[in-house]
């Protein structure tokens, strides 16, 4: 498996942008590992109400919420990325600037799963946790939309908002009582009538958003902008996880007064993010997930994929989150194949007769050329 160290020196150009020391190197590669119940090639279960804390029912891939439902548990199979953000995560240290990670691989081969996997980690070791389900929700999903009074021709985003800050919440209640301890730095003046003092707890931040619409895209970047100065200051370690990233730089469906449909610059969601992601603060980790839903058209039945980093991000998004330390994830190994299988026939997961003999073994494996996500379709279908 590669290590945390081992990533760095084969992105040497990029840690030379980064302005570490060799130094500073070799204080990540020589860190020891720390004990961790998580072993490749096992199965994890995360408890039920764990789960629901965590809201993975509406975070994982559908077919994985559906299959948890059906069998009243979540079982993932940890893989080599799983062990490699472990390890990443464990050397961060509040005098390092966020250490950024970038998933990307073929299609259904485990990004968004290894991606609640780490919020999972994150959550075990008491870190505070952003979670964004899909960069996509704020660039084409968007519902309402408002000019900002604060930064003219910005476009802020009422529904996606609360519901960021909502998420945000429920997944935070492990460290709560540690969010109501940190205070602002400074005034916060929200409209003629309301404001949150200097001195307050950051938590209202969170609830004036929730309770007042029209100001949660404001109260986002400020529970941004107070994590990061919090976490610079060593009081928190934080777990920033977006999943489809790349879609940042991407298109939007939003459309200005003249009917053209703005950048991803122009909303304030993307631009709070953006800054969330960048690596001017320290002690967090920076999980993004590079997916080809953006730029992929799924008429096209000849056109060859593009799942690469570069190819995903474009030029100016490749150029904002550099560095990074890329993670690929891949098709399943026959032994992790094995181990899946054991685990559905014990579940009743697989239902045919045919299917539970070593040939019906064999020829899942192979019609599923060892995909994660067609093996487990197939599964669930015999």
């Amino acid at each position: 498996m590669k290590t945390c160290g081992r990533v760095f020196f084969h992105n040497a150009r990029r840690l030379a942008a980064h302005k570490f020391t060799f130094t500073e190197v070799r204080y990540l590669s020589a860190q020891p590992k720390a004990e961790s119940n998580i072993e490749v090639g096992s199965l994890s279960e995360i408890q039920m109400s764990v789960a629901k804390h965590l809201n993975l029912k509406t975070h994982l891939p559908s077919p994985l919420s559906k299959q948890m439902d059906t069998l009243g548990e979540l079982v993932t199979l940890i893989r080599d990325p799983m062990m490699e953000i472990a390890s990443c995560m464990r050397v961060v240290d509040k005098t390092l600037p966020a250490l950024r990670l970038v998933l990307w691989g073929a299609f259904g081969t485990g990004k968004t799963v290894t991606l609640n996997q780490a919020v999972h980690h994150a959550y075990t070791n008491n870190w505070v946790i952003v979670h964004l389900r899909s960069a996509m929700d704020l660039t084409r999903r968007v519902k309402e939309i408002e000019m900002s009074s604060f930064v003219p021709g910005r476009i802020n985003d009422p529904s996606n908002a609360v519901a960021v800050l909502q998420n945000f919440k429920q997944q935070n209640q492990h460290v709560w009582k540690t969010l109501g301890e940190l205070f602002t730095e400074r005034d916060y003046e929200w409209s003629k009538s309301e404001r949150t003092a200097q001195g307050k707890p950051i938590t209202e931040i969170i609830e004036m958003g929730i309770t007042a619409p029209f100001l949660a895209s404001d109260c986002v970047g400020a529970l941004f902008r107070e994590l990061r100065r919090h976490a610079k200051d060593g009081k928190l370690k934080a777990l920033v996880a977006v999943d489809d990233a790349n879609s940042l730089w991407g298109k939007t469906l939003v459309k200005r007064a003249d009917r053209t449909y703005a950048p991803p610059s122009d909303l304030t969601l993307v631009v709070h993010f953006r800054r969330l992601i960048a690596n001017d603060w320290t002690n967090g980790c920076v999980l993004m997930v590079a997916d080809k839903k953006e730029v992929a058209d799924a008429r096209d039945e000849l056109g060859v994929s593009r799942h690469t980093p570069l190819e995903l991000f474009g030029e100016e998004g490749f150029e904002f989150v550099e560095p990074f330390l890329p993670i690929e994830t891949t098709n399943y190994t026959e032994s992790e194949t094995n181990t899946l299988y054991d685990y559905y026939v014990r579940k009743n997961w697989l239902a045919s007769k045919s299917a539970r003999t070593e040939e019906g073994r064999k020829q899942l494996m192979h019609l599923s050329a060892f995909n994660p996500y067609y093996y487990e379709r197939l599964c669930a279908f015999n």
